[in-house]
This record gives structure tokens, C-alpha cells and sequence, in this order.
């Protein structure tokens, strides 16, 4: 365990992203921690203000009093910098510096975020399940809030189909919130999963911190599934993380008649995929059985080879020039790209600049 890593979001103004940009300026945590006021200021990363906060914390806080008492809690950290950190939620345009988790590793390839109200009816409940159960019989791992209604019912159907599942938290490990999901959190760890949040021990579920949880949420995973939402909720908060990270978003559609089906027939209306099984999900990844599986390309891909490859897999061929409009990408980014997926066999170039599925992606 980083010692010093681990102690630095205890000054919460610190943030994230200036916790990213310290490390990386000094090489270590350590190093920054161990840094004279003068190295500090040098850095021209802290306001002045926030910089003689972080120099009075550090002469208050002992990082190693800090490690005792996270491994007294069983409690594990991972910076963004480590291979135990989640692989898709370092990809994102600001991911937590440091994470604190309980239970396993949060590295999972097949990751899937099912979402939804707090309040939620018996029907939002049951989809939830239904659906996480479904996924976790093929090998997929659910992430949600931990909270009452959707969040507990994804957890619970995804442990009772026997992957593991992942809660990320608002407050600190320390803290049980809701207190009922105690039992549950202690499941979730001991079936292989984990019980994560990027704020340090003694943090309370402050409002504020909710929606900073919803796009680690988002983060981890392939696809956001929102199974119940109205038209104001904070699951609609993470279908928007999601998509400002290139992620899919998938809502259950519900009755006309209820108010909390009004935010999940609103993802749809504005592009949502509609979501009425497990099926939709693992088909469109290439989740399902092993034969299923060898059929599908796209699992061998990183997100941007398999967004460049949908584009060229939409017509008999597809130029450069279209390809490098659709996808946002960097010139030299996406040349890498085509270049690799000629390579795998999953393009051909049939002219100068004009690319189609090869062979491998005929059998899709």
C-alpha cells in the first residue's frame, strides 16, 4: 500500500485532478509529500491558499497512522497509476487519484452498470434483478450505487447469479450508508467482489459527493443500464457520464402511465438502446456462450479499435476521411488504429483510403 498516496484525499479541496497532476509532476507520492514549501510553490499547480492548506495538513497527518488504520479496516488503496485500478476508469477525462476498496481487485473485463430509483417500483426492482442475475450467469460483472431499490437489486441479482458485483460508494469504507446494506456490502466481498469509493475513512454521505460517484460508475463499465428513473433522477446523471466517456446506455422501458419510467422512455426517445432482456446486452458485446464468443471480434478490442471497426462494418466500404469525422479521433490516432485492425484481420483496405470488415468480421 502507497502510504502517502493514501493520505492525500484527506484534505478534500486537494481534488482529483490536482492530486493527478502533483504526483505526476514530483514522480511519486512520497516525493510529493516529502516536498519543501519552496518545491511546492515552484509547481504553479495549488493556489497559494490551498497550497499552505496542504503544507499544514501534511505537518498534521502521520501517512503511516493512515495506512494502520485502513489495514486495520481491511481496507486496500489503488492509485490510477496501479494495475489493480479499474481498466476502463482510467481511461476517463477524470478518474478518482486514489480509490480505497474492500474485497477484491476491481479489474474486471466485463463490466456493466445497472442503475435506477431509490424509490423504485416492484417492477424497477424485479428488472433489475432479472437483468443483473442474467448477466452474472455469463460472466459479467455488475456495478452499482450500493443504494436502497435498483442499486440493491442489481447487487443481489448479480450475486445470486454467481459473478461478482461491485458497490461504489459516496462516503467513506467506514461508513455504512444505508445502514441496511451492511449484510449486503459484507456479501459483495466475500463473493469475490468489491465495496469501493474514492473518499477517505470518517466521510459522510454528503449530497454533493453523489453525483461524483455516479461517473465512477460509469467509468467502470462497458454500458449503463438504467431500469427506472423519473424524469429528474441521478441515474440520468450517470447515463450522462456514460456518454460523455463514449460508453453505450441501455433503458428498460415501463409503463406510460408511471412517473418513474418518464427519465428511461426519455434515454430511449434521445437514443438510448432499448433494453427488454439480458440478451440485448450480451449481444451486443459478444457475451454469450463460448461459440457465441469466437463469432465476435469486438471483446478482443479496446473501445476506440471497436468503435473505428462498427464504423467500417456500417457499409460496403468507408473512407479515411468519414471515418476520422465519425470517430473524433487524432489523424495519427486513428492511422494507428486502421492500422492494427488490418493487421487482426478484422479491416481490409480495398483502395487507396477506403476500409471494410475483413473476413473475421463477416461471421459477426
Amino acid at each position: 500500500m502507497d502510504r502517502y498516496a493514501a493520505a492525500l484525499p484527506g484534505l478534500p479541496r486537494l481534488g482529483a485532478r490536482r492530486i493527478r497532476a502533483l504526483v505526476e509532476h514530483f514522480g511519486t507520492a512520497e516525493r510529493l509529500w516529502k516536498c519543501t514549501a519552496k518545491e511546492l510553490s515552484a509547481a504553479h499547480l495549488l493556489p497559494e491558499r490551498l497550497a499552505g492548506e496542504f503544507l499544514d495538513y501534511r505537518r498534521k497527518t502521520d501517512p503511516a497512522d493512515v495506512e494502520a488504520e485502513l489495514r486495520k479496516r481491511d481496507i486496500h488503496v489503488a492509485t490510477w497509476r496501479d494495475e489493480t485500478y479499474p481498466p476502463l476508469l482510467k481511461e476517463t477525462a477524470n478518474p478518482p487519484a486514489v480509490l480505497f476498496y474492500r474485497g477484491e481487485a476491481p479489474v474486471w473485463t466485463r463490466t456493466v452498470a445497472i442503475v435506477g430509483a431509490r424509490k423504485a417500483t416492484a417492477y424497477g426492482v424485479n428488472a433489475a434483478s432479472h437483468l443483473a442475475e442474467a448477466l452474472a450467469k455469463e460472466g459479467v460483472t455488475v456495478i452499482s450505487g450500493g443504494a436502497r431499490g435498483v442499486d440493491t437489486a442489481s447487487h443481489t441479482g448479480c450475486l445470486s447469479g454467481g459473478a461478482p458485483t461491485a458497490a461504489v460508494l459516496a462516503c467513506g469504507l467506514d461508513v455504512t450508508y444505508p445502514p441496511e446494506n451492511r449484510n449486503l456490502f459484507r456479501r459483495i466481498c466475500e463473493a469475490g467482489g468489491a465495496v469501493l469509493s474514492e473518499y477517505p475513512l470518517g466521510t459522510p454521505p454528503l449530497g454533493r459527493q453523489f453525483p461524483a460517484r455516479n461517473r465512477i460508475i460509469a467509468g467502470m463499465c462497458r454500458a449503463v443500464v438504467v431500469t427506472e428513473a423519473a424524469e429528474r433522477s441521478g441515474s440520468l446523471i450517470t447515463a450522462d457520464f456514460a456518454l460523455e466517456e463514449g460508453r453505450d446506455v441501455f433503458a428498460v422501458p415501463g409503463s406510460i402511465w408511471s412517473p418513474m419510467s418518464r427519465g428511461t422512455h426519455k434515454l430511449i426517445r434521445n437514443g438510448a438502446i432499448c433494453c427488454t432482456g439480458a440478451e440485448d446486452i450480451l449481444s451486443e458485446y459478444g457475451w454469450g456462450t463460448p461459440a457465441e464468443e469466437e463469432k465476435s471480434p469486438a471483446r478482443q478490442l479496446t473501445l476506440e479499435e471497436e468503435m473505428v471497426y462498427r464504423f467500417c462494418c456500417m457499409g460496403e466500404t468507408v473512407s479515411a476521411e468519414s471515418l476520422l469525422a465519425q470517430s473524433g479521433l487524432s489523424m495519427t490516432k486513428l492511422t494507428m488504429i486502421l492500422l492494427s485492425l488490418t493487421m487482426k484481420g478484422y479491416i481490409t483496405e480495398e483502395g487507396p483510403g477506403r476500409y471494410a470488415a475483413g473476413r473475421t468480421g463477416e461471421t459477426v
